[in-house]
């Protein structure tokens, strides 16, 4: 199937903009944004005729909650990199994995260890919590996909092995399925019944880095080095069609919720969103020269992106502009993830940061509570 070219329809300035609307109930899940116009850049002066005062008020004091030192599971390794990071849909844990291989079960409040969860043999690139909160998947560069048991202590529940090297995995919304994609141009889904090395679909690109189903579960993403957003009918395990949506590789994506819209973030440094129903790209954002690694949904209103340049940004997309930016990283940030009214970001500073987010909701500042680093 030919690749299509999503262009934007967006005129420059703010002569529409893009609107949050809820598509029934008010649940985070149920939200969809939808086109009546968007900046381009995310500096761009509001257009005359609009309100001049932002969505949310500026956030004072600006600064990490708490900043953690993860120690090393052995000696053999010096400071851990903070690879991934998954947050429980039971707003209780998050699960924090570094490149000496192992898993941290912290709690969200004080993000201290509750379990330490050893079983891959090299670095842990992904995690993903199943939507009950029961079970979170694991998986890297070592050839293993491992599932873990929340109601057995995170014990080992599943292992499979003879996996490639994954660079992400997410369970589907129904938690019967992972799919998972690593470095090649393979998409593997797989269940209890399923070898994890058999793939049921591919595309044409070489280096897929990341994977995430719609919130009904009748579509899939995926993308990677080519730039382009991969669609696939998960009834049939078909190609839709490719996109070419980033000038360069798409290292995060997530669908919003219930909706049918995508955002992806790239090294192009631009968070794109795409409407899969129909088919073409809603909203570009310019964020950052550097390269963007990974994307988070926080509410109705904003995103958080991060990468290459050890800053933190929030989006607002209604504003369809970058409104804040967190800084005190001092590596590139690999991962993010939410729970609440926190933001929890890791990187190759070797430090996790949690970021009280409570002011972004209710124009209120943050405090920080510790700002010395503390060791785990």
């Amino acid at each position: 199937m030919s690749k299509r070219t999503a262009s934007l329809d967006v005129k420059p300035g703010l002569s529409r903009r893009w609107i949050l609307t809820a598509a029934a109930g008010g649940a985070m899940a149920s939200f969809r944004w939808a086109p009546s116009g968007w900046a381009t850049e995310p500096q761009t002066p509001v257009a005359a005729g609009l309100s001049a005062k932002p969505a949310v008020e500026r956030l004072v004091q600006t600064s990490e909650s708490q900043i953690i030192r993860l120690k090393a599971v052995s000696s053999d390794f010096g400071r851990t990199i903070v690879q991934a990071i998954a947050s429980d849909p039971r707003g209780e844990l998050i699960a924090v994995a570094g490149d000496d291989h192992a898993i941290r079960i912290m709690d969200t409040a004080r993000l201290e260890v509750r379990a330490t969860l050893q079983g891959h043999t090299d670095i842990i690139q992904t995690l993903h919590f199943d939507p009950a909160g029961n079970r979170l998947v694991s998986a890297g560069n070592d050839g293993q996909l491992i599932i873990w048991n929340r109601d057995a202590d995170f014990g080992v529940d599943q292992r499979m092995q003879g996996t490639p090297a994954l660079a992400c995995v997410r369970f589907s919304p129904d938690g019967r399925e992972i799919a998972a994609v690593g470095f090649e141009n393979k998409v593997y889904l797989f269940t209890r019944t399923k070898r994890a090395n058999q793939p049921q679909a591919e595309c044409d690109c070489t280096d897929l880095r990341a994977v995430d189903y719609s919130g009904d579960g009748k579509l899939l993403a995926v993308a990677g080095r080519s730039g382009d957003l991969h669609l696939f009918d998960r009834a049939t395990n078909k190609l839709i069609d490719d996109y070419l949506i980033h000038t360069g590789r798409i290292h995060d994506l997530k669908f919003n919720g219930l909706s049918p819209v995508i955002v992806t973030a790239g090294e192009d440094g631009y968070v794109v969103m795409f409407d899969t129903d129909v088919r073409k790209p809603i909203g570009r954002i310019a964020v950052t020269t550097g390269k963007l690694f990974s994307v988070c949904i926080l509410d109705r209103q904003h995103l958080a992106v991060a990468g290459s340049d050890n800053m933190i940004r929030i989006v607002n997309v209604t504003l369809g502009r970058v409104v804040e930016k967190l800084s005190g990283h001092t590596g590139s940030i690999a991962a993010l993830a939410s729970s609440g009214d926190a933001l929890f970001s890791g990187g190759y500073d070797a430090t996790l940061r949690r970021w009280d987010l409570g002011g972004l909701k209710a124009g209120r500042e943050r405090i920080a509570e510790r700002n010395n680093p503390i060791d785990r």
